[in-house]
């Protein structure tokens, strides 16, 4: 019996020293944790301050909160997984944070690209030049969400600044159209808007009419003084509906964009504003006057609200291929670009023409070059053939030759649906991308992504 109480008495003290080691280990572990809980806290509220979603740093601050580090004393605590818990929220955060800037700074580059677009397109009437190289730099440096939201604003700033000088200055060339020109130049005027104006199906107002009445006077041997007063006021309320129907053009281009991203990531009501932008089209078109050019403004201003509302609701969530994804629609002639179901970019494109169609298909990059030469595999006299054209990124997705690249040939306003049926616009089968697009795409592409193209 002795025997068997000493064998008790030292089982239990063995089980005490183990007991004790426990607790001590524990609370080794439960400060060591307490130390790193603390610092993910303040991280969170760091990358909430920098930009970070609210929602994202609110749901990470919860999932902190349900980490138990005062256990220690229980014996259970080492194996309840907080150390791991702990790690992977500290994991989710840094994700979220990069998946943040790589969104911001998709966004403030399609936002510069808008104002450079703009800027280009209206360069006759803006007298300073953006500093492009600057603004560049300011967006590529930019390291956290915070800071390319703020430069996102001051690029709408610029752009509402650009729209507000064109429109000056178009004013100010509409003042210009005065009874002290010559008859002539009135007349010469006369028929260059005339021509504008029936190219864009615009109604001519009295151009015509008080041209010809200007001619008949001259020819008859008048000074046509007040011809030319009639002419003069035509001519101005004619370059004012000119002025109206290239900004509803504009403006008809970056709605387009917008409901091919959003019924190309599906998100909520996106057949709807698509069915609202192709029957606005036919409108728009047979838009003669400065009522109906108005009414269709205010048409696409409204849908360009809800479009973008909708993809900004819905920028995560997609069903699409774990890690980072590509996907091309063909018929909307767009590309999107996902991380785990977050939409961090998206672009329209120009695929190949036909009988040269871009395949369909699940694919990977399995191949990038900076610079790259194209060159014809195509003899001259051949309805394919194509100069060697140089580009500046490429990325091959497909055996024989089907890449992913930029086209400097191509105008960006010309890119998104029908452009892959413009001869020469339209690409031999790879996927032309706007180049300030590629230059992000290029390096936020590794290799080995999948590609998902459908018709």
């Amino acid at each position: 019996m002795r025997r068997s109480r000493l064998a008790w008495g030292g089982l239990g003290a063995l089980l005490a020293v183990a007991l004790a080691a426990d607790l001590s280990l524990g609370y080794v572990q439960s400060h060591t944790l307490s130390s790193q809980l603390r610092s993910t806290r303040l991280l969170v509220s760091r990358d909430a301050s920098l930009g970070l979603a609210s929602q994202d740093a609110k749901q990470l601050q919860e999932r902190l909160s349900a980490i138990d580090v005062s256990s220690w004393w229980d014996p259970a605590f080492l194996a309840q997984g907080q150390s791991q818990a702990l790690g992977e929220v500290r994991a989710e955060a840094g994700h979220l944070f990069r998946l943040a800037l790589e969104r911001d700074r998709a966004t403030a580059h399609a936002t510069l690209e808008t104002y450079l677009n703009y800027v280009s397109n209206n360069s006759a009437w803006l007298s300073d030049p953006p500093n492009t190289e600057k603004l560049t730099s300011q967006l590529e440096s930019a390291s956290t969400p915070g800071a390319l939201l703020a430069l996102e604003a001051q690029l709408d700033l610029k752009i509402q600044q650009a729209r507000s000088a064109v429109k000056s200055a178009q004013a100010r060339a509409a003042a210009t159209v005065s009874l002290a020109q010559a008859p002539g130049g009135l007349l010469q005027q006369a028929a260059e808007l005339v021509a504008i104006a029936s190219a864009d199906n615009l109604s001519n107002l009295g151009v015509p009419a008080d041209a010809a009445a200007l001619k008949a006077a001259l020819a008859a041997g008048g000074t046509g003084g007040s011809q030319s007063a009639a002419l003069t006021a035509s001519l101005t309320a004619l370059r004012a509906e000119i002025g109206l129907n290239d900004q509803v053009a504009s403006l008809n281009h970056s709605v387009m964009d917008l409901v091919d991203q959003a019924a190309a990531e599906q998100t909520p009501g996106s057949s709807g504003y698509l069915s609202q932008y192709q029957a606005e089209q036919p409108v728009f078109t047979a838009a003669e006057t400065a009522s109906q050019l108005v009414a269709v403004q205010t048409t696409l201003d409204s849908l360009q609200s809800a479009a973008q509302q909708s993809l900004s609701a819905d920028s995560c969530g997609h069903t699409s291929l774990p890690g980072k994804s590509i996907y091309i629609s063909l018929s909307l002639q767009e590309m999107v670009f996902y991380d785990n179901g977050c939409a961090v970019n998206a672009t329209p494109v120009t695929t190949g023409r036909p009988l040269l169609r871009t395949p369909t298909g699940t694919f990977h990059i399995f191949d990038k070059q900076s610079p790259y030469v194209f060159i014809s595999p195509w003899p001259p006299g051949s309805p394919f053939w194509y100069p060697t054209s140089p580009v500046n990124w490429v990325m091959e997705f497909d055996q024989g030759g089907y890449y992913i690249h930029d086209a400097p040939w191509e105008p960006t306003d010309q890119y998104g649906p029908g452009s892959e049926n413009e001869i020469p616009a339209a690409s031999h089968g790879c996927v032309q991308t706007p180049g300030a697009v590629m230059a992000w795409a290029y390096s936020w592409t590794p290799m080995g992504t999948p590609v998902v193209i459908t018709n």
